[in-house]
C-alpha cells in the first residue's frame, strides 16, 4: 500500500475515534441531565400530590372564589349607550379580579361584546395591535373617543334648560332629569326650580298648594307619588261604568223669569235682580209672585 494513503487512512480512523470519544462523553452528559430532570420531576409531583392531600377544601375554595356572573349586553355602538357599557365591564372586572387581572385579558373581554359597527372598529384595532390594545385605560379612552356622545357641563345645562314631562310619567322624567343635572354644576335650589318648571301643569299646582319641598330628592319623591295618585284617579275614571237611564226626561217646569218661553240671560236676570226689578216681567213696584203680567197670562 502506498506510504501516503496509509497515512491517510491512519489519520481519518484517529478522527473517527475522537469524534466517536466525544459523542460518548455527549451521550453521557445528556443521560445525567435527563435522569435529573426525571428526579426533579419526581420531587415536584410528590410535592403536589402531599399539597392536594393536606388541603383539599383550601383549594377548592380558592378555584371558586371568584362569583359567576352574567355578561353585559353587546354593545352595537350606540352613542348614548357607550358609557353605561363600560362601566358594566369594569363591574365584571372588580367581581373577578384574577380572571382579568392582565389588561389584555379586559380588552379581549370587551371586544368579545361588541357587534355591528362597534365590532368592526374593535377587530381593526386588536389587529393592528397598536398602544391602546396594550393597556386598557388607553383602550377605553379611545373607546369613549369614538363612540361617546354622553353631554357634559355647558351641553347638559341647556338641555336642563328645555326638557319638559310632557306625556310620560313623572318616573321617566326624573330619569333624564337627573341624569343631566350631575353634569352641569347647578345648584340645588337652580336644579329645584328648573324640575318644577318642567312638570305638567296639574303636577305643578298640586305642589304649589301644598307646599315646594327645598331639596331636590324630596320634591322628585313628591312629585311621583302625586303623578301616580292622578293616574289612578284617571284609571277609575275610564274603567268606571256609563249608567243610562231608560226613563224619558221629564218636560220642564216654567221658572218665574220666563216670558213668552224665552229664558232670561244670565246677565239680564243678574241686572233685574240687583235693581230690584220684576224677574217675570222686569218692571219695578213689584216682584215675580204678584206680578200682574203673569196673573194676565193665565186668563
Amino acid at each position: 500500500m502506498d506510504p501516503a494513503r496509509e497515512e491517510s487512512f491512519a489519520t481519518a480512523v484517529e478522527f473517527q475515534g475522537a469524534m466517536l470519544g466525544r459523542h460518548q462523553e455527549e451521550l453521557s452528559a445528556a443521560r445525567q441531565a435527563v435522569e435529573s430532570l426525571a428526579a426533579q420531576v419526581n420531587d415536584l409531583s410528590m410535592r403536589l400530590t402531599q399539597t392536594r392531600s393536606e388541603s383539599p377544601l383550601t383549594l377548592s375554595h380558592s378555584s371558586s372564589s371568584e362569583p359567576r356572573i352574567n355578561n353585559p349586553p353587546c354593545y352595537a355602538g350606540e352613542p348614548a349607550e357607550c358609557r353605561a357599557f363600560l362601566t358594566q365591564c369594569e363591574v365584571a372586572f372588580s367581581l373577578q379580579p384574577r380572571t382579568y387581572a392582565e389588561d389584555q385579558a379586559r380588552i379581549a373581554y370587551v371586544i368579545s361584546l361588541l357587534t355591528g359597527r362597534a365590532r368592526e372598529w374593535g377587530t381593526s384595532v386588536w389587529e393592528a395591535g397598536g398602544p391602546c390594545c396594550r393597556r386598557f385605560p388607553l383602550f377605553k379612552e379611545e373607546m369613549i373617543k369614538v363612540f361617546d356622545q354622553s353631554v357634559f357641563g355647558r351641553e347638559a345645562s341647556r338641555l336642563l334648560t328645555t326638557i319638559r314631562q310632557g306625556k310620560r310619567s313623572v318616573a321617566d322624567f326624573a330619569i333624564e332629569f337627573r341624569t343631566l343635572s350631575t353634569t352641569s354644576e347647578w345648584n340645588e335650589p337652580a336644579l329645584v326650580a328648573r324640575f318644577l318648571e318642567g312638570l305638567n301643569i296639574e303636577l305643578k299646582e298640586e305642589i304649589y298648594a301644598r307646599g315646594s319641598p327645598a331639596d331636590l330628592d324630596t320634591l322628585i319623591e313628591l312629585a311621583i307619588r302625586l303623578d301616580r295618585c292622578f293616574q289612578q284617579r284617571r284609571r277609575a275614571r275610564t274603567a268606571a261604568p256609563t249608567v243610562r237611564e231608560s226613563i224619558p226626561p221629564l218636560a220642564p217646569e216654567p221658572e218665574p223669569m220666563q216670558l213668552g218661553g224665552i229664558h232670561l240671560r244670565p246677565e239680564e236676570k243678574q241686572r233685574r235682580l240687583s235693581n230690584r226689578l220684576c224677574l217675570y216681567c222686569g218692571a219695578a213696584g213689584h216682584f215675580a209672585a204678584s206680578c200682574p203680567a203673569k196673573d194676565r197670562a193665565r186668563q
